[in-house]
């Protein structure tokens, strides 16, 4: 491959219009059918399932039966029906409950290298959560901020030989399943100050880490304040505001902790799973607003969301549940007119499962491309929209592809000015849900490109050069073909002559 000599690069966006411009058309969920949607298959956002490992002998700490290490992302998909849904994401709790009296042995580091292992063959990432309690509320785990710390240093080079296959980080280790209570633990802030800190130091400063609830996050001394925007949540109880429990457990729509997530939401990553359809006191047996929840994922940009709790009851009305274009408008929701057409161009309604799946994280799609070739120069501005729930959170490449009627790369033009974090769905200095328009334009030299027509790319790998040549953990646009070339799936823009 070559590289292009000289780049001119800068980025702008403009305010556009919610949707698509359908409000007011006289169409609703009755009057339209409802069809499926194929899933565009990206990293780092999207539905997720849950997997539970024993780190000494691969075993479900609840059930006591031997998890597969090389098909649980298979078999966790295929318990919950999600097979044709794109899943790239596992909430993986990695159980460090026989070590708490010691070091982490090397045979358990090679048991969990084999878990990531498989992630990579099947094109996932991790929602890493390290435990030691998994008896819940009323036992504990016996972790001490010695042990702590000496299992943060051997555990620093897995992840660093692992961080592409990462894609969030959630605090963890002390409490009830890593969730900081029910531990003499969660009372010791100065640990928990400890934990946050050396995690921060461990991943690097591109990547977000996770903690439970707001009120955690208020109480931390950072070594360096500007992690602040660092550290999502993970909300472990989200019922939209409507469980009597929800004050200080989920995040309810007009509190304090509300506010704080969607002031701050917009550069972390943030990830939900709905609590179990048990008819208990912690259990969710009802239906929850769908409304609601697609405005609450809106309003703190959710990259991730677990199906496998209340996957009976919940989830399956998300299957049942039609959305169209003009209800999307109605709650401010941001969406592509082109979401709701078939391949016939006729107008359809989604069920709420297919859109919230496809709108996790980002959702990338081309307005325009005017591409130029002026002697050994070549122009370009490209226009798009992200209507997903939330941006790009983690690193990734912009590489400016030239490919030639062989199929070979001629030219390949790393964008070092592109940073896909900052395209936001909407503006939210502003917080108004109005999606927003961005531009890539530039000059670039294509002093060795022979006559006839070569077609234009964009090729988004992930940041984590050892992740580069396995197209699963490259960024696809929406509505745009694919082309596969030595490992790299590059969203064909346009062509030039």
């Amino acid at each position: 491959m070559k590289t292009l000599a000289r780049i001119f690069f800068f980025i702008v966006f403009v305010s556009g219009s919610v949707g698509s411009g359908m409000t007011g058309t006289a169409l609703n969920a009755q009057s339209l059918h409802m069809e499926r949607m194929t899933p565009l298959r990206n990293p780092d956002r999207g539905f997720h399932v849950e997997s539970n490992f024993f780190v000494h002998n691969y075993h479900n700490p609840f059930n006591d039966s031997l998890v597969f290490p090389d098909s649980f992302i298979d078999d966790r998909v295929e318990a919950f029906g999600a097979q044709g849904d794109s899943i790239t994401l596992t909430q993986l709790y990695l159980y460090l409950s026989d070590y708490v009296d010691g070091d982490i042995p090397e045979e358990a580091l090679d048991r969990m290298q084999v878990i990531f292992d498989t992630m990579k063959s099947k094109g996932c990432k991790a929602i890493l959560r390290f435990a030691y309690n998994y008896k819940g509320i009323g036992f504990t785990g016996g972790e001490t901020r010695e042990l702590l710390s000496r299992h943060l240093d051997q555990l620093e080079p897995f992840i660093h030989k692992n961080q592409g296959l990462i894609a969030t980080c959630q605090m963890g280790f002390i409490g009830a399943w890593g969730e900081w209570h029910s531990s003499p633990l969660s009372k010791d802030q100065e640990a928990k100050d400890m934990l946050v800190n050396r995690l921060l130091e461990i991943f690097p400063e591109e990547y977000c880490l996770e903690l439970r609830y707001p009120a955690q996050k208020r109480l931390l001394t950072l070594d360096n304040p500007e992690d602040w925007k660092r550290i999502g949540f993970s909300n472990d109880y989200f019922t939209a505001g409507e469980h009597p429990l929800a004050p200080e457990n989920d995040f309810v729509p007009g509190d304090g902790n509300y506010a704080m997530v969607f002031r701050d939401s917009p550069w972390f990553f943030m990830s939900g799973e709905i609590p179990y359809a048990e008819n208990t006191e912690w259990g969710l047996h009802k239906l929850i607003s769908v409304d609601r929840t697609l405005q609450i994922m809106r309003d703190h940009h959710y990259s991730a969301f677990d199906i496998s709790q209340n996957n009976e009851l919940n989830i399956r009305h998300w299957k049942e549940c039609p959305l169209t274009a003009e209800k999307l408008d109605t709650l401010g929701i941001l969406y592509d007119e082109s979401y709701f057409r078939n391949s016939s161009g006729q107008q359809v309604a989604r069920s709420a499962y297919d859109f919230i799946r496809d709108h996790l994280g980002y959702r990338l799609n081309l307005k325009s491309a005017d591409i130029e070739r002026k002697g050994r120069k070549i122009r370009y501005s490209i226009s798009f929209t992200n209507t997903g729930f939330a941006t790009v959170i983690n690193p990734h490449q912009v590489h400016l592809l030239l490919i030639d009627p062989e199929g070979d790369i001629a030219e390949d033009c790393l964008l070092s000015g592109a940073d896909p974090k900052s395209w936001q769905p909407y503006d939210p200095e502003s917080g108004t849900h109005e999606v927003l328009t961005h531009s890539i334009e530039g000059i670039v030299r294509a002093a060795g490109l022979g006559k006839g027509g070569y077609k234009v790319g964009i090729w988004m790998p992930d940041a984590q050069e050892n992740m580069h040549g396995n197209a699963a953990y490259d960024i696809k646009w929406a509505g745009l073909p694919i082309q596969y070339i030595d490992g790299m799936a590059i969203n064909i823009i346009g062509e030039i002559h």
